[in-house]
C-alpha cells in the first residue's frame, strides 16, 4: 500500500509539472532529499522516481515560456566551469567504471541545480522550495529527536537506507546545515502556531544530531552555533537559549555518548580516527602523483590501488575519503580542489553582497537573513563535511543555488525601482515581520 501511494503522488505531480514546470524542482528535491521511495518495502523501493520527475521537469521547462538562460556571475560560472574540469578530469580515472557511476548520479545533481536556478526565480518560490527542503530532514530530524529522547540517547540515529544521508553521520551533518534553514523559516512565518511548531523542530533536530553520536557533526554544530551567535543581533539572548539546551544535553546524553565525544581530544587511540587519516593520505599520495587530474571518482574503493599507497592499511582495504577536501583533492586533483574552494569562496561573497544591497530596506530583510542563515549552514557543511565523504552532496548545492536565486530577487527588485543602491521611500514594515536574526 506504501509503495502504491508513493507512485500515486509522484505521478500526480507530472500534469502539474507541465502546468507549472517550477512545481517538479519541488518534486525533484523531495526526492532527492527525503527519498520517501526508500521508505517502501516492495516495487516502488527500485523504482526510478528521481528520473521520472527530471525528465518531465526538463520536458515542461523547454516547452513552456520560462526563461532558458542563467545568468552567468561568480557562483553561476565556477559551477559551470567545475562541472567541466570534472569530466574532463574522470576522462583519466584511475577506475573507469566506479567513476562512471559517480559521475552520472553527480550530473543528474548539477544539471537539476542549473534548473533550480533559472525556475526558482520569485521569492514565492523560492520560499516553497525552503520550506521542501526544511520539510524533507525534518522528517527524519523530528523522528529521530523522538527516538534519542525516549531511548536515552543509547542508539544512535540512521537515515534511509542506500541514499546520501543513510549513515548516522551524513544525517547528522545534514541536520547541522538545514537547522539555520529552520531558524530563518522561523523568523519569517506571521502564524504563531507555525513558529511554535517551529521551535519544536529545531529542538528534537539537536536531539536527533545527539542521538547520531557523530563527533564531525557535534564539531560542525558547535563551530556553526558559535557563528550564529557572531552573526546575531540579539547574542545575549540568544547564547542563554544555546547554553540552557547545552547543559540540558550534558544532563541527557549517556556515558557513552560524553566517551565518544572524547575521543576527539584522543584520535590517536582511536581505530576509526586512524584509519581516516590513513585515507587522508592516500589522497595526498594520489594527488602528488596526479596533480593536475587526480585519480578519478571513487579511487580509493580500488584495493589494489589503495595498497599500493597504502601497503600497511590498518583494514586491509580500500574505503571512502571521510572529508570533502581530501575527497575532491584524491579524486580531481589540485586544480579540482582549487576550483571547489573558489566556488564555495563565490557563494560565500554572494552572500556578503546580497546583505550588503538589502541594508536599510525593510522589504528586503527576508533576502538579508536568509543570506546569513545559509552562511551559517555553510560553515556546519565546512566543518562538519571535514569529515565526511559528501563533497557532492545535493544539499550543499541547494545551498549554492538559494544563494544564487535570492540574490538575483533582491537585483531584480532594485533594479526597478532605479539604480542599484539608490534609496527610495519604502513602506514601513509589519510588525509580525522578525528584524534580527
Amino acid at each position: 500500500m506504501r509503495d502504491v501511494f508513493i507512485l500515486l503522488v509522484v505521478f500526480s505531480t507530472i500534469p502539474l509539472i507541465f502546468l507549472r514546470p517550477y512545481v517538479g524542482i519541488l518534486a525533484w528535491y523531495w526526492i532527492s532529499i527525503m527519498n520517501p521511495h526508500r521508505l517502501s518495502w516492495g516495487f516502488a523501493y527500485e523504482f526510478p522516481v528521481a528520473m521520472v520527475i527530471a525528465l518531465a521537469t526538463l520536458a515542461a521547462w523547454a516547452v513552456s515560456k520560462e526563461a532558458k538562460k542563467i545568468e552567468m556571475n561568480w557562483v553561476s560560472g565556477l559551477l559551470l566551469m567545475f562541472v567541466f574540469w570534472m569530466s574532463f578530469a574522470n576522462v583519466f580515472a584511475m577506475v573507469p567504471d566506479l567513476a562512471f557511476v559517480k559521475w552520472t548520479q553527480t550530473m543528474k545533481i548539477l544539471l537539476m541545480t542549473f534548473a533550480t536556478m533559472a525556475l526558482i526565480s520569485t521569492r514565492e518560490r523560492l520560499h516553497a522550495l525552503i520550506w521542501i527542503v526544511v520539510i524533507c530532514l525534518a522528517f527524519f530530524g523530528i523522528k529521530g529527536g523522538v527516538f534519542t529522547i525516549l531511548r536515552g540517547g543509547a542508539y544512535h540515529v540512521w537515515g534511509p537506507p542506500r541514499t546520501f544521508i543513510a549513515d548516522n553521520n551524513a544525517l547528522a551533518m545534514a541536520l547541522v546545515m538545514v537547522l539555520p534553514l529552520v531558524r530563518y523559516l522561523q523568523l519569517h512565518t506571521q502564524s504563531a502556531l507555525v513558529r511554535a511548531g517551529l521551535y519544536g523542530t529545531m529542538t528534537l533536530m539537536a536531539f536527533s544530531i545527539i542521538g547520531s553520536q557523530s563527533r564531525g557533526a557535534f564539531l560542525g554544530g558547535i563551530t556553526m552555533l558559535l557563528f550564529l551567535l557572531m552573526k546575531s543581533r540579539q547574542r545575549v539572548l540568544l547564547g542563554a537559549v544555546v547554553l540552557a539546551f547545552l547543559l540540558a544535553g550534558l544532563v541527557f546524553v549517556p556515558q557513552t555518548w560524553i566517551d565518544r565525544m572524547r575521543t576527539i581530544e584522543t584520535y590517536e587511540q582511536d581505530g576509526s580516527a586512524m584509519t581516516r587519516i590513513e585515507v587522508w593520505k592516500f589522497a595526498i599520495a594520489v594527488a602528488r602523483d596526479r596533480p593536475i587530474v587526480g585519480g578519478g571518482f571513487r579511487v580509493s574503493y580500488d584495493d589494489n590501488i589503495y595498497l599500493r599507497y597504502i601497503p600497511d592499511a590498518i583494514s586491509g582495504h580500500g574505503r571512502n575519503f571521510h572529508s570533502i577536501y581530501f575527497e575532491i583533492l584524491g579524486e580531481l586533483g589540485y586544480v579540482g580542489l582549487v576550483m571547489y574552494l573558489l566556488l564555495l569562496f563565490a557563494v560565500w561573497r554572494s552572500a556578503n553582497q546580497t546583505v550588503a544591497l538589502s541594508k536599510n530596506r525593510p522589504e528586503l530583510q527576508w533576502a538579508a537573513d536568509l543570506a546569513r542563515m545559509t552562511q551559517v549552514s555553510l560553515i556546519g557543511f565546512c566543518v562538519a563535511g571535514a569529515f565526511q565523504n559528501l563533497a557532492l552532496f545535493d544539499l550543499y548545492f541547494v545551498l549554492l543555488a538559494i544563494t544564487f536565486i535570492s540574490r538575483r530577487v533582491v537585483e531584480r527588485q532594485l533594479a526597478t525601482e532605479g539604480k542599484p543602491g539608490h534609496r527610495v521611500p519604502t513602506p514601513s514594515p509589519q510588525p509580525t515581520l522578525p528584524r534580527s536574526v
